[in-house]
């Protein structure tokens, strides 16, 4: 008996399809609100907002970058300037403080101070006097070479003519400043006003934070619903396909048994006709047939002074009385002949019986059925009534020896049928083929 199995149903693809569709179009929707909540959905515009926004800044760098080598270069010329006046101020601090350290102020006096000296050696005086008065004349001179030094120092170091042109360069750099000061000043008030509507989207934005957040947890939970569920069908849609594995191999493993049922069966009845067959007492045709024989000739023996139809016909009938229950004489192909031989209608009957009336001492003539009875049993067929007593006796001999030997030839088919079926079993249990011969049932049947 094979063992139930639960049946389980057949997943609905359609169904399946149309709830996924669901949860996808609930996602869809779920998105695009949190799109529009957080500025996703103005994309383009944002991009246009961070480009303008980079432009800008970038022209901020240009102008800075401008503003710096104007810035550079007036600051460098004022050093220069600075350099000069510095260098105007140390020459004239020297040649101030040469002529501090002078008795005069001026070449000219010392020159007309060195004069007087020597006219008044040339007027007469001592020679202490003279001494003196050459000493001074030599402090002179080398005071006047000094002065002379140092005004020269002045008078080629004139500084006025490049501090003015420096000066210039100054002023036009201050004019090239200029634009790009009012260029520096229109451009960061743009960028300020991107930079504050940048700041309210931001604020925007972080408001509505938590309501992306709410609606973000939905997105995931429809996710999850789905792939719940995909995981669901793919694991019903497993089942089913195992459920069917299950039942194709029930019912093959059905089938196999109900044929090896019917095959067993088959073999039952074949091992028990053949323990039937077996069990028939050994030789009972043969005993049957020379009992028939015997009685056949015995009665042409008794009935000799008959007419020769008169004796066939009883022949025949005697030979069909004497026949036992269940017994048979011949084989089944001459059942016709044989038919024809114990019914006493055949034509050759008919023949023999007008032919009999000619001569009481004619010869013995059979029918085939008989004649193949004696040709069976191995024994001459009679054709004179010396013939016919040595018939008897030698079917007597042979009737009895079967019937010596029927319980040990008995004994042995039984042994035989047994060794057979025993042999047939132990192929079966090591999984060999065995003919099976239908026609033993309907044989036996």
């Amino acid at each position: 008996m094979s063992t139930a199995i639960k049946r389980v149903p057949k997943p609905n693809q359609e169904e399946h399809n149309a709830e996924l569709q669901k949860i996808r179009d609930t996602v869809d929707a779920l998105i695009k609100k949190r799109n529009e909540l957080s500025g996703k959905f103005n994309k383009d515009d944002n991009d246009k907002l961070n480009n303008e926004r980079n432009e800008l800044r970038k022209t901020l760098e240009n102008i800075r970058i401008e503003q710096g080598k104007i810035k550079k270069g007036r600051q460098e010329a004022i050093n220069k300037v600075k350099e000069l006046q510095a260098l105007r101020r140390k020459k004239n601090d020297e040649l101030r403080n040469a002529k501090q350290r002078l008795p005069v102020s001026n070449v000219k006096d010392i020159d007309s101070q060195i004069s007087q000296l020597e006219k008044n050696i040339e007027a007469g005086v001592s020679v202490n006097e003279e001494k003196q008065l050459l000493k001074e004349i030599s402090k002179l001179k080398q005071a006047k070479n000094t002065l002379d030094k140092v005004e020269k120092s002045v008078a080629e170091f004139n500084v006025d003519d490049k501090i003015k042109a420096l000066d210039a360069q100054i002023k036009k750099y201050d004019e090239e400043r200029k634009p790009f000061e009012k260029q520096y000043t229109e451009v960061k008030a743009k960028l300020d006003a991107l930079e504050s509507k940048r700041k309210n989207q931001s604020e925007s934005f972080k408001s509505n934070k938590e309501e992306r957040a709410k609606i973000q947890e939905q997105i995931e939970a429809n996710i999850q619903k789905r792939r719940d569920l995909v995981a669901a069908f793919k694991q019903q849609r497993e089942e089913y396909r195992n459920f069917v594995k299950a039942d194709r191999e029930r019912r093959e493993e059905e089938r196999k048994k109900k044929i090896q049922a019917e095959r067993d069966e088959r073999l039952a009845k074949r091992f028990e006709a053949e323990l039937e067959l077996a069990e028939i007492p050994a030789f009972t045709e043969e005993i049957n047939s020379c009992n028939t024989l015997i009685k056949l000739l015995n009665s042409q023996l008794e009935s000799k002074s008959d007419s020769a139809a008169e004796q066939v016909e009883k022949n025949n009938a005697n030979l069909e009385s004497s026949i036992p229950e269940g017994a048979i004489l011949l084989n089944s192909k001459n059942d016709r002949e044989e038919e024809v031989f114990f019914s006493g209608k055949g034509k050759k009957n008919k023949k023999q019986h007008k032919k009999a009336k000619d001569a009481e001492n004619a010869p013995i003539k059979y029918d085939l059925g008989v004649m193949e009875a004696f040709w069976k049993l191995k024994v001459d067929v009679p054709s004179s009534i010396e013939e016919v007593k040595q018939a008897i006796k030698t079917l007597e001999e042979k009737r009895d020896n079967y019937q010596k030997n029927s319980a040990e030839q008995t004994k042995k088919n039984k042994e035989e049928a047994q060794r057979k079926i025993e042999e047939h079993r132990k192929k079966l249990e090591a999984g060999e083929e065995i003919d099976i011969d239908d026609n033993v049932e309907d044989d036996n049947e």
